[in-house]
């Protein structure tokens, strides 16, 4: 079994636990950047991003990735923040009644990250 059909049957046998797991690891993520420990919220939000992929969540996904992104370009990690925003993008629905506001949330997060990228240039 290749990988997408694998990753498919993943979702198909198993997204809800995936999609339970998910939601524990980011919820763990939030308390984590509410507590101050940045370091280990980054690296939930990274391990949820992980599981989303195997989850039956679907668009919610969106989200997360979102505030993952605030999260690495609030911690000057701009690389991993535009990784994110490019993954992302694809991923916007436009039959999705949020879509505008997504796509607009989204383009803000780069418009910052290509601000904090040509800052460190000047620096």
């Amino acid at each position: 079994m290749y990988y997408k059909e694998f990753r498919q049957f993943l979702i198909n046998n198993h997204g809800d636990l995936f999609a339970s797991l998910q939601t524990a690891f980011f919820e763990k993520a939030v308390e984590a950047a509410q507590n101050g420990c940045y370091e280990d919220a980054l690296v939930l939000g990274e391990d949820a991003m992980t599981l989303a992929k195997y989850s039956n969540v679907g668009y919610p996904n969106i989200y997360m990735a979102g505030m993952l992104c605030q999260c690495y370009l609030d911690n000057g990690m701009l690389d991993k923040a535009n990784d994110i925003f490019e993954r992302v993008m694809p991923y916007l629905n436009e039959r999705d009644e949020d879509y505008n506001e997504d796509v607009d949330k989204f383009l803000d997060l780069k418009i910052a990250i290509d601000k904090a990228k040509s800052n460190q240039k000047k620096d």
